[in-house]
């Protein structure tokens, strides 16, 4: 195994790329229309087999929890067309990489162009999602006039048959099928009334009102045509961008001006990302104006544009908008993220300094995953606590949920490395593949009691893979929880630990009547394998697992390998 991997990195360094410009994963308008499962337009390399996991409600053991709610998060980094595009291992440490899928419950492969409309995303992204229990959703993508956005193009996606059939329309359907994702996000920002010369370039003053009006009344039955002949469990969003007189106008909210475009005579679109400039007033006339719909406000997205070249939620220094989305410590509306990759390809401005650029230095990795920690986690970096001064982070609001369950194996590989490990041995260079990323914690991350400690993957030494959980600091008295389980163990089960650690530690695991099983770590500066039988009564479980120390001084503990009766 370990010479057919080292080959298949050689083999892949060499043929295999991030394509973010053409298929399968763009496509123009015609080429949606021509695509079929045996063209060249397909791939059956990127057909993902991997089923939606399913869910459940997971917040931080021992807090305040909330209640649960239907509330969910999307998460859209902007152009995952540039840096995500790949089907085989890459031979770079430092791509585009996601780890807390916990705390998200839709990936938008947000990308596109005025020429590249319809963006599919790639299978190692969707499989390691669907693992998580997470969506997948591609777009289609209408550009602004200015930008090459054109009626035109837009009067292409809306081609009908004769029978009234919309063509396209069953493409995106047929398309997101075969490739085995979850769905897709209309993003219409094209002005249908604007009027361009045979270069595509606008005529300043000219509208056509009239083409307009009917492009946009087609849009509407479109998007209704598309999710009511989606099969179960796929999702259409709407952008909050076009009215129904064709212009772009964003509203910031869900009101009169753009209700139809989620519900008019019947459901029109499954969900509305908002645009970002709103405030809590407008959260809150959005969540009574889906419910006088007869919608569930969390039909509605509030959309966060987290990019720090602007201005609306600017990661870090724009802080309240999270807070303005709660009330009576529930979430008013549900949270459409975008831009989060700024700590990917952010390189910092007069404003705010660069929280990673992890794409122009690998080195940068623990800044980019910092940053990651902190947008779910808040100023504090700490799930268990509430930030009470500064930005609270988004799992604060919208706690966690797991798809993990019993047996467990995790060697907290994030799914790229500086290296590739096996049994504690570097067998080659770097790589990335999030087709490969492990089962890892439902919380980064959350700590409990007194203590001046820090948890993070950590990637110069790893077990299997690229990383390994790395614990260090001081601790009087902490607890770490770090796994929401749910399933049940066969009698013969054990727990097996393999780790480096210089004082002792105790891995923790709490059962459902409330008792727990303790195990002991001792210490040892090489990677060693702790192994102990689980003791569970019949019929019981466990329902999360994690570590505590106390009286620790300059712990340094590794986590290499985590199996629970795997």
């Amino acid at each position: 195994m370990r010479v057919v991997f080292i080959l298949m990195l050689f083999s892949y360094a060499v043929q295999a790329a991030v394509t973010p410009d053409k298929p399968p994963f763009a496509l123009t308008i015609e080429q949606a229309r021509d695509w079929q499962p045996d063209s060249a337009l397909a791939s059956e390399q990127n057909r993902s087999a991997e089923p939606l996991a399913a869910r459940r409600f997971a917040p931080v053991p021992d807090t305040n929890a909330r209640k649960m709610t239907p509330a969910r998060v999307l998460f859209a980094p902007d152009g995952m067309n540039n840096f995500a595009n790949y089907l085989e291992p890459q031979s770079a440490f430092n791509l585009y990489n996601f780890t807390q899928w916990s705390q998200i419950d839709v990936l938008n492969w947000f990308a596109g162009t005025a020429d590249l409309n319809i963006q599919i995303p790639a299978r190692p992204w969707v499989d390691i999602a669907h693992k998580n229990g997470v969506k997948v959703i591609g777009s289609v993508f209408l550009g602004i006039a200015k930008w090459g956005g054109s009626a035109d193009t837009a009067e292409k996606l809306l081609e009908q048959d004769a029978e009234g059939n919309f063509i396209i329309a069953d493409q995106l359907i047929a398309i997101a099928r075969y490739y085995g994702f979850d769905g897709w996000l209309i993003n219409q920002e094209t002005d249908l009334t604007a009027v361009k010369d045979s270069n595509n370039e606008l005529i300043e003053g000219a509208q056509d009102a009239e083409r307009g009006r009917q492009l946009a009344a087609k849009m509407k039955a479109f998007v209704r045509y598309l999710t009511h002949h989606a099969p179960a469990g796929m999702e259409i969003h709407w952008y909050d961008a076009m009215v129904e007189s064709g212009e772009v106008r964003w509203q910031n909210m869900l009101n009169d001006t753009n209700a139809m475009f989620l519900k008019e005579d019947g459901r029109v679109s499954d969900a509305m990302f908002i645009n970002y400039w709103w405030d809590r007033e407008m959260v809150l006339a959005s969540r009574d104006k889906a419910v006088a719909l007869g919608r569930s406000p969390y039909d509605v997205f509030m959309g966060a544009d987290l990019w720090p070249h602007r201005n609306a939620q600017r990661a870090f220094s724009e802080t309240s908008w999270l807070t303005a989305l709660e009330q009576h410590e529930q979430p008013v509306t549900s949270l459409a993220l975008f831009a989060p990759n700024f700590n990917y390809n952010f390189s910092g401005n007069a404003h705010t300094a660069a929280m990673g650029n992890f794409i122009s230095n690998p080195d940068n990795v623990n800044a980019f995953y910092a940053a990651q920690h902190r947008l779910f986690s808040g100023d504090n970096k700490n799930l268990a606590t509430r930030d009470t001064e500064g930005f609270v982070g988004v799992g604060a609001i919208y706690p966690a949920k797991s798809a993990i369950r019993l047996p467990l194996k995790t060697s907290f590989n994030t799914g790229h490395g500086k290296a590739w490990f096996e049994a504690g041995s570097k067998v080659d260079g770097e790589w990335t593949d999030m087709g490969r990323q492990d089962a890892l914690p439902t919380w980064q991350f959350a700590i409990q009691g007194q203590h001046q400690l820090d948890v993070r993957f950590d990637f110069t030494k790893a077990f299997n893979g690229g990383s390994s959980l790395l614990v260090s600091g001081d601790a009087e008295q902490a607890r770490i929880p770090l796994f929401a389980l749910s399933g049940q163990l066969q009698p013969d089960a054990n727990v097996t630990i393999t780790y480096q650690s210089s004082a002792p530690v105790t891995v923790y695991l709490a059962r459902d009547d409330g008792t727990e099983q303790q195990i002991v770590l001792p210490v040892s500066e090489a990677w060693s394998q702790y192994s102990a039988p689980v003791m569970l009564k019949p019929g019981q479980t466990f329902t999360h697992a994690g570590l505590q120390a106390s009286d620790v001084s300059e712990l340094s503990l590794r986590l290499g390998e985590w199996e629970i009766g795997s």
